[in-house]
């Protein structure tokens, strides 16, 4: 099935297919985590089947949480790519210009418009929340300084998932000067970066500041960086190729996701910091082979480059935008009146109601919005457009 209308468009042309199937990855978790916890929150009918027998799959949904994990080393393999062609290939030259100019162009008008949206529906449609306060976090959230100005246990109230945005900013921010000092400062610059990757990881367990930042998410940024540079390089770890041969590409990657949610210590109660700091180790381990085993194609990756995958995870940040908004704007409805007398037979309905409604809505926003930024060009076309249009008025 050809859906090149909802295609993302990339800067430099390359598409890499099983990046957005890891995308939808990604977006499926954070969706599964946000709508189970509204159902199993607000679902509260009494029903024949009891609620508690499922809760069970509610402690399941919880590991969701990990989707916006998977989302930084994606963002860290994808910044990434173009510098580690540039160090060690000769690449093109990146212009600092272009590289911010490009990320305010292609994710300010999506972001700004969203906030927008979500900001006037609900002071001015629903009227659930009042300017009064809405408005100090709007203007926080806008310049991506809520997780700096509050601590972590108040979210931004305009759009509750912008705060894992404030922290891909920051690492946007500092990037371009991570790449230099990785590929031309530092010897031995894989052995180093793998013991910074476990060194922030574990310290982040033990030291965890009252809001917020890159510092406690760094250690996935850095794996995607590792991950571009062993796909640049084309250089294969032959433990790890042998293991997916000897096991089939398939089973490898679902023992690899399956660890990685056993390991999440998320919601782990522990004051021991040496069990959270082993499971963290263990999973950036496999984490690293789950990723690995998707992008080196070692094997059946047939479910992450196929078109429908691929395109509703290229749509996957008009999604995330929109989502937790969608599920609780039109959950709240949803879940007034029951729809049968089984507590599992609303979950699904509701379930899909809801998923079906965050696809059309996001993906009206997505062509509407976020695709024809894609296009680098778009600012100078539109300023032409409207220079002409002001040309002929007059």
């Amino acid at each position: 099935m050809e859906l090149s209308f909802l295609r993302r468009i990339t800067s430099s042309g390359k598409y890499i297919s099983v990046v957005d199937g890891l995308r939808f990855l990604a977006i499926a978790m954070v969706i599964i985590y946000h709508l189970d916890g509204f159902i199993f929150r607000e679902l509260n009918h009494t029903y024949l089947d009891a609620k508690t027998v499922y809760s069970w799959w509610h402690a399941l949904c919880l590991r969701g949480y990990f989707g916006v994990e998977l989302f930084f080393v994606i963002s860290g393999f994808i910044l990434a790519l173009p510098f580690t062609e540039y160090y060690l290939n000769q690449g093109t030259k990146i212009s600092l210009r272009s590289y911010f100019i490009r990320r305010l162009t292609r994710l300010e008008p999506p972001y700004i418009i969203s906030l927008i949206i979500i900001f006037w529906v609900y002071v001015f449609v629903i009227q659930t929340k009042s300017y009064d306060d809405l408005a100090p976090s709007f203007l926080s959230s806008l310049f991506y300084a809520h997780t700096l100005i509050y601590d972590r246990s108040i979210l931004p109230l305009v759009s509750t998932v912008t705060w894992s945005l404030e922290i891909e900013v920051q690492f946007y921010i500092l990037a371009p000067l991570l790449f230099y000092l990785y590929y031309k400062k530092i010897n031995d610059r894989r052995i180093n970066l793998i013991f910074l990757t476990l060194f922030i990881s574990n310290c982040s367990k033990i030291l965890k500041p009252d809001f917020y930042s890159l510092y406690e998410y760094f250690h996935f940024f850095l794996l995607g960086i590792l991950l571009a540079d062993y796909y640049i390089s084309k250089e294969r770890i032959k433990i790890i190729d042998r293991w997916i041969q000897m096991s089939g590409s398939f089973l490898v990657g679902f023992i690899s996701f399956v660890m990685i949610i056993l390991t999440d210590i998320t919601y782990i109660e522990s004051k021991v910091g040496i069990l959270k700091m082993g499971l963290s180790t263990v999973q950036l381990m496999f984490l690293f082979i789950f990723f690995y085993n998707v992008l080196f194609r070692t094997g059946p990756v047939r479910f992450y480059s196929n078109a429908i995958v691929t395109s509703i995870g290229g749509m996957c940040y008009s999604i995330y935008l929109f989502h937790n908004e969608i599920i609780n704007g039109i959950g709240f409805y949803l879940i007034k009146h029951p729809f049968s007398s089984y507590y599992i037979m609303d979950y699904v309905l509701i379930s899909i109601i809801l998923s079906v409604s965050i696809l059309i809505l996001s993906t009206i926003f997505y062509i509407l919005v976020e695709r024809p930024c894609m296009n680098k060009r778009w600012p100078s076309e539109l300023w032409s457009k409207l220079s002409a249009t002001f040309v002929k008025g007059n």
